[in-house]
């Protein structure tokens, strides 16, 4: 299983500071932080980056990169900005969050996708934006998305589908979870591939909540959908126990000849 860090956030005050006074420290301390934790990939959440995206995603691309030698995950729905953290990123390993089928959204990145060759996050939402109440709206936007993505040049096993994890706290959040889960177990079927998922956990537990009951609310959620055949993860890598539960779960998933040095 990928583990993909979600720390570094634009709504964090250290981030937004850091990227104000263009000092890369705090930055650089978050990836180093998320490598040091197991990090496989590290999400760059930049939001809509209205003043100077290109400057802005360059500078945070190349502050993760000089402490944590991983892939980036460039989390933007800036064209502009996607563009420059593409160009940014070392060998062009970064993956780009996301498309969906909202039309403004799909026809600004999309094509960005596929012309860098990227992996790219697809956001199992309608047309509107809105999360389908359950696997079957999800699995029709699967369909939808991959048949736009793969037209638009965007080789099937580049895609990282995401079906939308619910807040728990939603009036039908538990409920919803377990419409994830469905829709995780049935995908590579109904698409006839072996399509590939991303999670993002945090999301369950989004809300004020006890920590200890978060951790293990998410660490839970995790394994159920590893027993469904999740393939990437998106967490808070500063939760230990979470991502001990996600390598965890890996070695499992793995087949390997097993040994307590695994962990």
């Amino acid at each position: 299983m990928l583990i993909l860090s979600d720390i570094i956030r634009v709504t964090k005050s250290s981030v937004a500071g850091a990227i104000l006074r263009r000092d890369p420290a705090p930055i650089r301390e978050m990836a180093e932080r998320a490598r040091a934790a197991g990090a496989n990939v590290i999400d760059i959440n930049a939001g809509p980056l209205s003043r100077d995206p290109q400057g802005t995603m360059s500078f945070l691309v190349r502050a993760v990169e000089d402490a944590a030698p991983l892939p980036v995950c460039l989390d933007t729905a800036n064209p502009v900005a996607m563009e420059a953290g593409l160009a940014a990123a070392r060998n062009g390993r970064a993956v780009v969050n996301g498309v969906s089928l909202e039309p403004a959204k799909f026809d600004a990145i999309a094509p960005i996708a596929a012309r860098h060759g990227a992996l790219v996050v697809a956001y199992l939402l309608r047309a509107d934006g809105l999360v389908p109440p359950d696997a079957a709206g999800r699995l029709a936007a699967a369909a939808e998305l991959f048949a736009r993505l793969t037209d638009a040049g965007v080789a099937p096993e580049r895609i990282l589908f995401d079906p939308v994890c619910p807040p728990l706290i939603w009036q039908d959040g538990p409920a919803q979870a377990r419409e994830v889960l469905e829709t995780v177990r049935l995908l590579p079927e109904v698409l006839g591939y072996p399509a590939r998922t991303l999670v993002g956990l945090s999301n369950l537990t989004t809300g004020a909540g006890p920590r200890d009951k978060k951790i293990l609310l998410q660490s839970a959620f995790l394994s159920m959908l590893a027993a469904q055949g999740l393939t990437a993860v998106l967490l808070d890598t500063d939760l230990t126990p979470v991502v001990q539960a996600a390598r965890a779960a890996s070695l499992l998933q793995s087949g390997s000849v097993f040994c307590w040095e695994s962990l």
